[in-house]
């Protein structure tokens, strides 16, 4: 399948291009070799190959030079597995590079004093003197304290509710956020030229959260017309707020609070819900275009309230891009080309215009599905590898654990494995964009814990709509 742009697709994202890069990107004479192989190439997803590997090769032996000369934890690393910067002469040699487990951000002291050394080791760079009162939302404070000294410490959690923390500073989170431009790679629309538009995007209001998930979508806010973008998820939150939401908080005052809060987060979810319908309604109404995003889950719960209320849409110019994990929190798997099927049926948007978004909140590349709904690896700024129960390389075509070396990754090591289980195939049989995509949906290896913040985020809702539900079917039968 042909994957050529049309003459107005192209202008508006090379316009996206150049805007992007004053917004994220520092001056271009200062730019280092991971700069290079991201503001670079005006397409990401479309690096040649040749190309792509030389500005990666670069880009990963700057970036492992620079981890171990300036972080003291990874050069110990490597000193014990006798791996130095020299070693690194060809890409063939990117096997020897250490990779750190994805744990090591979530294995941290309990809040308090340890925990900000515990960050201080972690981060690469100056790391500020942060006096953080200990007690109830202890993590929220340390956040907004490294904030305002322009490090984002974003976060996701698990089942156990154990946050993930991950410390970037501002060159990480601009080149992270550059990497958010560039899913519009994959429209066939032009939204950054197109004057009636809507954003509707079924998450948090980036500005009032670190999760991840939420964070990552402040490029719209960035780079958007603001009255253009609508955010699902008004409330802030914190870490605190979504230990109570999940439930996990300890103690009779925290289990109070989640228990106050079932009722009131079945009504906000249905009120959300509403309100993004009736904006459904608004743009099939203009016939404008649109772009709707979210987790699976809040996808599928808007599709299953389009068909609760009987409607259908016939909105043929828009564009729908899933991110944060195919299961809920209770274990129910969503089937990624049933809820395309359901796109198209109910609200009329193609399912070749449908995109699925892989990523993780240790890593800074996004993989985004094709037409073909293959993922994508932008191969100039990401190696991937694919590994076999001895934690050895074993190539394309082969399932087991994704590694991956990041070097847009300035703040902390981005030589990481996982606990993702996927196929990579070295080129898509779809589309003729170049470089290596992942195969299907991603799946947990055996005994991994399944720790997505798309997957949190289900949880949290649907765990408490369920509750909610359930007691209003008590009260009923007491009636009766």
């Amino acid at each position: 399948m042909s994957t050529d742009v049309n003459k107005d697709v192209l202008y508006g994202l090379e316009k996206l291009h150049v805007d992007a890069i004053k917004k994220y990107a520092p001056p271009q004479g200062s730019w280092l070799p991971p700069d290079d192989a991201l503001f670079g190439p005006k397409m990401i997803f479309n690096v040649p190959d040749a190309e792509a590997g030389q500005l990666r090769f670069k880009a990963i032996k700057y970036a492992f030079n620079h981890h171990y000369t300036n972080c003291s934890f990874y050069h110990r690393f490597c000193k014990e597995l006798d791996v130095k910067p020299d070693d690194i002469k060809t890409e063939d040699d990117f096997k020897k590079i250490p990779l750190i487990s994805d744990i090591l951000f979530k294995d941290y002291p309990e809040p308090g004093s340890d925990f900000i050394n515990w960050l201080k080791k972690i981060y690469v760079g100056d790391f500020p003197d942060l006096h953080v009162k200990t007690g109830k939302g202890f993590f929220d404070r340390v956040i907004d304290s490294l904030q305002k000294n322009d490090i984002t410490l974003v976060f996701s959690s698990g089942t156990s509710g154990k946050f993930s923390f991950v410390p970037r500073d501002k060159t990480t989170w601009g080149r992270q956020m550059y990497v958010c431009s560039r899913i519009f790679e994959f429209s066939s629309y032009d939204f950054y030229q197109t004057s009636k538009y809507k954003i509707l995007w079924l998450g948090p209001n980036p500005a009032k959260t670190h999760l991840y998930i939420g964070r990552l979508t402040l490029m719209l806010l960035d780079l958007f017309n603001e009255n253009n973008v609508h955010f699902g998820i008004q409330q802030e939150l914190t870490t605190e707020a979504i230990k109570i939401l999940m439930g996990t908080t300890t103690g009779l005052s925290g289990r109070f609070k989640s228990s106050i809060l079932r009722p009131f987060l079945a009504y906000e979810e249905n009120k959300i819900m509403e309100r993004f319908i009736g904006l459904l309604e608004e743009v099939e109404k203009k016939d404008e275009l649109v772009g709707i995003g979210g987790t699976p889950f809040f996808i599928e719960f808007l599709l299953s309230k389009i068909e609760e209320k009987r409607l259908k849409f016939d909105i043929g110019k828009g564009f729908v891009v899933t991110a944060g994990g195919w299961k809920t929190f209770s274990g129910i798997e969503i089937p990624s080309d049933e809820l395309r099927r359901k796109i198209e049926k109910y609200i009329g948007i193609p399912q070749d215009n449908c995109r699925d978004i892989y990523g993780m909140v240790e890593c800074n590349a996004l993989n985004v599905s094709c037409e073909g709904h293959y993922k994508h690896i932008p191969h100039s700024i990401l190696y991937p590898m694919v590994l076999d129960g001895n934690s050895e390389p074993i190539g394309f075509d082969e399932y087991g654990r994704f590694a991956f070396l990041d070097p847009l990754a300035n703040s902390y090591p981005g030589f990481i494995m996982t606990g993702d289980k996927v196929k990579i195939l070295e080129h898509c049989p779809v589309c003729d964009r170049p470089g290596p995509v992942i195969v299907g949906d991603v799946s947990r290896m055996s005994g991994v814990q399944d720790r997505g913040c798309g997957a949190t985020l289900a949880r949290m809702f649907s765990e408490e709509i369920k509750k909610t539900k359930e007691e209003k079917n008590k009260d009923l039968r007491k009636k009766l």
